[in-house]
């Protein structure tokens, strides 16, 4: 059971890294957590990001657009975490806040698959939704 516990919070940890070399606008940082087949569904973006080279423009534009908007604080909430062998899922929250001059805060819910590769947790495909609004009661 410790050995789990320990897996989970490495994973917990890497994904953490990986959000914190986004708020530097460390590039190589985030991008060396991502396997090389890694894909992506951004929640701000509608294509489906395939391949190192997609992945490289997408992050060069986000980080200019995180940059411009002003500085970023973010909290990630894990709900489960699960490892089987050399698998693992993570999903959570991310609760974001944009300071002036472009504020805006918000929150995103986050499926992350990894697999781990020479001792080492890399994230195969990230996956960003929005966190629907409580419908009213008569739909």
């Amino acid at each position: 059971m410790c050995a789990a516990v320990n897996e989970r919070e490495e994973i917990e940890r890497a994904i953490r890294s990986i959000f914190e070399s986004f708020q530097s606008g460390d590039i190589h940082g985030l991008e060396d957590m991502l396997a090389e087949d890694c894909t992506v569904w951004d929640v701000f973006t509608p294509e489906f990001i395939v391949g190192r080279e997609a992945r490289r423009e997408f992050h060069e534009a986000d980080r200019a657009q995180s940059q411009a908007r002003g500085p970023l604080t973010w909290n990630a909430r894990f709900v489960r975490t699960e490892v089987w062998n050399d698998l693992a899922l993570a999903c959570y929250y991310l609760d974001f806040e944009y300071h002036e001059p472009g504020a805006m805060t918000g929150s995103v819910r986050i499926t992350d698959l990894l697999r781990r590769e020479n001792g080492r947790w890399n994230v195969i495909h990230h996956h960003e939704g929005l966190i629907p609004h409580q419908l009213d009661s008569g739909h």
